[in-house]
C-alpha cells in the first residue's frame, strides 16, 4: 500500500502551492448525520459523504459496490437473505430471521428491517452517508456498529430529464450484465413537484451449472420510484415517496475452492481451484424478490423550530433455493433449501429541530418501530449414509435419532422444515442538543431511551426416510409454540468539539449502541432456543478526531482514532459433530470483542482539472472473549484448542485474541479523475480508482484454510461530454489487472477435513469491459 500512497502524496503535494489563479476550491459537503444539514466538517463524528457524480462515475449500483471505495464498509457474500454490512470489521451474518442487523440501512430516513431489503438499485441517488460508530442515540438500537443513509434526489425546480444505458463483459468468464435507467422531474404547478425514476437491469450468469449445462446466476430486475414534494405554504412542505421493484433470478451454485483428494477425484470432470467457477446444482436455485414502499415526510416551520413527521411502510417477500448435487462428489444431494421470507415494517417518527438559535441547537423525538417477519423454510438432504447422519446437520436441523432396522451403510433422506413468525415492537424517545458555549467550543449531549418487545412462534417438523422407499424411518415435530422476551435500555453520546481555527476542528466523543435480545429460531433445538433467548448486544465507543480545510480549501483532511467494546456480541456459531462432518449452527453471545484503529480521509483539488479523492483504514477487530467450537480436523495442540476430557481431541476452543470475520487489518481506496474542458463547451475526463485491502479471515473459528491473501483491484474511465453534459460517451475498465478475489470462502466438509472449501466468485473478479452512454434533456 505504502508503494501507491507515496509516490502519490509526493506528486500532489507540490501541486497544493501553486499560483493562486491556478487553484480551485472543494464545495462545502452538507449531510444530516445528526438529523439537520451541517457542514460535513462540524459533526463530532466520523462520517464518509459520497455523492451522486461519484456514485455514476465509479458505477456503484448497490450497497456492495460502495464498499469499494469506503474501506471501512464491508459486504459479506452469503446467501442472498444471509448477506451482511460490516463497518469497522463488525456486521451480521446469521440464519435466524428474528435476529435484526447491528448496521442499520436507511433510504431517505425511513429504516430498513432487514438486510435482504438493502441490495435495492442506486439509480437517481443524492448522496450516500456511511456513519461510523454506535449511532444509537438518534437512529436506533439496530444501528449498534453505524449506520448507511441512502438519500434520492428531490424533485428538481425545472424540467430536467435522463437516460442512462450501461453494457458490461467480462473478459474471459462468460455473462454480461446490462442497466438502463431514466429519470424525469420538474414542477406540476408552483408548489408541486414530482420527480419519477424507472431502472432495468439484467444479468446473465458466470457460474457454470455442470448439471444443467447453463451459467447461473442470471437475473432480471425491474424498479420504479417517484418522488412528489408539496410546498402547501411558506411554512409547511410535504414529500411522498412511492417505490417498487421486483427481481427474478436463478440462483448460484455451489463451487469448491478445494478439497480433499477422495472429494477431488469423485467431482471430476469438475476442477477444484482459487479460479474455480464449476458447480452442479439438484434443483430449481432460485433467487427472487419483489418489494414494495412508501412513506411520507412532513415539514412545518414554528420559526423557533421544525416539526417533522415521517412515516414509512415496506413490504418485502424474497424466495432463495439453492440446491447441491453430489456433495461428497458422487453422492448427498442437497436437493431443496427453500426459503421464503415477508417483512413488513411499519415505522413513525415524531421529531422537533431548532432552528435560528446559534446558542443550543437541538433535535427531540420519538419512533414507533413495528416489525413482523414470517418465514417458510423447506430442505431436502437425499442419498445420505446414515452412518454419518449425525454429523451431517446444517443450519435448521432438528438432530433425530436413526430409525430401528436402518443400518450405517443404508442410503437415508432427511426432510426439515421450519415455520417462524417474528414481531418486533420498539419505542425509541430521544434528545440531543450541542451547545455552544464559547465562539470555539461546542459540547453534544444525548440520549436515548427503548422499550422493547420481542414475540416468536415457531414450529418446526423433520423426518428420516429410507432413500430408494421414502419409507419414514424415524421423525420428530415441534408443535407451534410461542415465546416473547422484553427489554428496556438507555443509550447515549456525549462530544466535545473545539474550532482550533477557521480550517481545523478537532473532537471527541463517547457513544453507546444497543441490539436487543432475541431467538435462535434457526438453531438446533427449537425448545432450548425458545427457552432461553439470546441476550442483548451492547457497545461503547471512544473517538478522537480531527477536519480540516487546508490550503485555501483545496485539500479536505479528516482523521479519526476509534476504540469499540461489543459485549454479549450476537454471533452465528458453528457446531461441529464428533464426526466432524458438516456443521450446524446457533446463535449465542460471543462475550467481549473490540475494534481500535485509525481512518483517514482525504479529498484534494490542486488544479481546478484535476480531483483526488482517498480513504485509508488501520483496523485491528478481534475477539477478547469468546469460547466456540473448532474448525474441522482442528488437533487438541493447535491454536486455541480445548481437550477438556483428555481423549486427545478438540472439544472446543478459545478464539480471544482471534480477528473478526472479514474484517482486514488494513485497507485503502484512491480516486483521481482529470476533467479538460474544451471552448466548444464539450469536456474530456479520466478517472482512476484503486482499493486495497489486507489479508482477510472469514470465519469466527479462525480456521487456516479460509484466509484470503491481500490484493489490489484498479479500473479505469474515460469519458466525453458534450453540447453542454447533454451528451455522455464512456469507455471503462474495471478490474484492469484481472485480480481473482473471492467474496467468501466457506467451509463445506461431509469428511471433517479443513480442505474442503466453497468460495463465492463474482463476476467482478474477472475484468470488466463497459460502455456507458447518457442523454439529458
Amino acid at each position: 500500500m505504502n508503494k501507491l500512497l507515496v509516490p502519490l502524496l509526493a506528486a500532489l503535494l507540490p501541486t497544493l502551492f501553486l499560483p493562486l489563479k491556478a487553484r480551485a476550491q472543494l464545495e462545502e459537503v452538507v449531510v444530516t448525520a445528526q438529523k439537520r444539514e451541517q457542514n460535513l466538517q462540524d459533526v463530532p463524528m466520523a462520517v464518509s459523504a459520497v455523492g451522486r457524480e461519484r456514485i455514476e462515475a465509479s458505477e456503484i449500483n448497490n450497497i456492495e459496490d460502495l464498499a469499494k471505495i469506503v474501506p471501512s464498509l464491508r459486504f459479506t457474500a452469503d446467501a442472498y437473505i444471509n448477506s451482511s454490512v460490516n463497518i469497522r470489521g463488525v456486521g451480521t451474518n446469521v440464519y435466524s430471521v428474528a435476529v435484526e442487523p447491528n448496521v442499520s440501512v436507511m433510504l431517505d430516513g425511513v429504516p430498513l428491517a432487514r438486510n435482504s431489503q438493502m441490495n435495492f438499485d442506486f439509480a437517481d441517488i443524492e448522496r450516500v452517508e456511511v456513519l461510523r460508530g454506535p449511532q444509537g442515540t438518534l437512529f436506533g438500537k439496530n444501528a449498534s456498529a453505524g449506520l448507511v443513509h441512502v438519500i434520492t434526489r428531490d424533485p428538481a425546480q425545472e424540467f430536467e430529464a435522463r437516460l442512462r444505458f450501461n453494457i458490461e463483459h467480462p473478459d474471459d468468464f462468460p455473462g454480461s450484465f446490462t442497466k438502463l435507467q431514466g429519470t424525469a422531474s420538474g414542477p406540476l404547478t408552483d408548489t408541486l413537484g414530482l420527480r419519477i425514476t424507472a431502472f432495468a437491469s439484467q444479468r446473465d450468469g458466470h457460474l457454470e451449472d455442470v448439471s444443467r449445462a447453463d451459467h447461473v446466476p442470471k437475473s432480471e430486475q425491474l424498479g420504479v420510484r417517484g418522488k412528489l414534494r408539496w410546498d402547501a405554504s411558506d411554512t409547511l412542505s410535504l414529500r411522498l415517496n412511492l417505490e417498487a421493484q421486483r427481481r427474478d433470478g436463478t440462483g448460484e451454485v455451489l463451487t469448491y475452492r478445494s478439497g480433499n483428494p477422495s472429494l477431488r477425484e469423485r467431482s471430476r470432470p469438475i476442477q477444484f481451484s482459487d479460479e474455480n467457477r464449476q458447480g452442479r446444482s439438484a434443483g430449481d436455485n432460485v433467487s427472487d424478490a419483489d418489494g414494495k414502499a412508501a412513506s411520507l415526510a412532513v415539514d412545518w416551520d414554528l420559526e423557533s423550530m421544525v416539526l417533522s413527521s415521517v412515516t414509512g411502510f415496506r413490504r418485502s417477500i424474497n424466495d432463495d433455493n439453492i440446491t447441491a448435487a453430489a456433495l461428497d462428489g458422487a453422492r448427498v444431494d442437497l436437493s431443496n433449501n427453500y426459503s421464503e421470507i415477508e417483512i413488513e415494517t411499519f415505522t413513525q417518527e415524531l421529531r422537533l429541530t431548532s432552528a435560528n438559535n446559534p446558542v443550543f441547537e437541538y433535535t427531540a423525538g420519538m419512533l414507533w418501530f413495528d416489525n413482523r417477519v414470517t418465514e417458510d423454510y423447506d430442505r431436502a438432504i437425499e442419498d445420505l449414509s446414515a452412518a454419518v447422519i449425525a454429523g451431517t446437520v446444517a443450519p435448521g436441523l432438528v438432530p433425530i435419532g436413526i430409525g430401528d432396522g436402518l443400518g450405517g451403510n443404508d442410503a437415508v433422506s432427511q426432510y426439515d422444515t421450519r415455520d417462524a413468525e417474528v414481531d418486533i415492537s420498539n419505542l425509541g424517545v430521544f434528545a440531543e442538543g450541542t451547545w455552544h458555549f464559547d465562539d470555539r467550543w461546542h459540547l453534544t449531549v444525548g440520549a436515548r431511551f427503548i422499550d422493547e418487545e420481542v414475540s416468536v412462534l415457531l414450529e418446526r417438523t423433520s423426518r428420516l426416510a429410507h432413500a430408494t422407499t421414502n419409507a419414514t424411518a424415524t421423525s420428530s415435530e415441534f408443535a407451534a409454540t410461542r415465546a416473547t422476551v422484553t427489554d428496556e435500555t438507555v443509550t447515549g453520546k456525549l462530544a466535545l468539539m473545539l474550532d482550533w481555527n477557521e480550517n481545523v476542528n478537532l473532537y471527541a466523543a463517547i457513544s453507546t449502541g444497543y441490539r436487543g435480545a432475541t431467538f435462535d429460531v434457526a438453531g438446533e433445538d427449537p425448545a432450548q432456543a425458545l427457552a432461553n433467548p439470546v441476550d442483548p448486544e451492547k457497545a461503547r465507543s471512544y473517538e478522537v478526531g480531527v477536519k480540516s480545510r487546508l490550503f485555501n480549501n483545496r485539500l479536505e483532511l479528516n482523521a479519526t482514532a476509534f476504540l469499540t467494546y461489543f459485549e454479549d456480541f450476537q454471533a452465528q456459531i458453528r457446531d461441529l459433530e464428533n464426526t466432524g462432518s458438516i456443521v450446524s449452527h446457533r446463535l449465542d453471545n460471543a462475550g467481549e470483542l473490540e475494534t481500535r484503529g485509525v481512518e483517514i480521509e482525504f479529498h484534494a483539488r490542486p488544479i481546478p482539472e484535476l480531483s483526488v479523492v482517498g480513504s485509508v483504514l488501520f483496523n485491528r477487530a478481534i475477539y477478547n472473549d469468546f469460547i466456540t467450537q473448532c474448525f474441522p480436523g482442528q488437533g487438541p495442540n493447535e491454536g486455541g484448542a480445548i481437550d477438556s476430557d483428555g481423549d486427545g481431541s478438540c472439544d472446543a476452543q478459545d478464539v480471544s485474541g482471534g480477528v473478526l470475520a472479514n474484517a482486514p487489518k488494513r485497507s485503502a481506496s484512491l480516486t483521481t479523475r482529470y476533467d479538460h474542458l474544451f471552448d466548444s463547451g464539450s469536456a474530456l475526463y479520466g478517472q482512476v480508482t484503486g482499493r486495497w485491502q489486507d489479508d482477510v479471515q472469514f470465519t469466527n473459528e479462525q480456521q487456516p484454510t479460509t484466509v484470503l491473501g491481500a490484493y489490489s483491484v484498479w479500473d479505469m474511465r474515460l469519458g466525453w461530454t458534450g453540447a453542454g453534459a447533454r451528451y455522455e460517451i464512456a469507455g471503462y475498465v474495471n478490474n484492469l489487472f484481472a485480480q481473482r478475489y473471492v467474496r467468501n470462502l466457506i467451509p463445506l466438509t461431509l469428511s471433517g477435513d479443513r480442505r474442503d472449501i466453497v468460495h463465492n466468485m463474482s463476476m467482478g473478479a474477472d475484468r470488466i469491459f463497459g460502455v456507458s452512454l447518457g442523454y439529458r434533456w
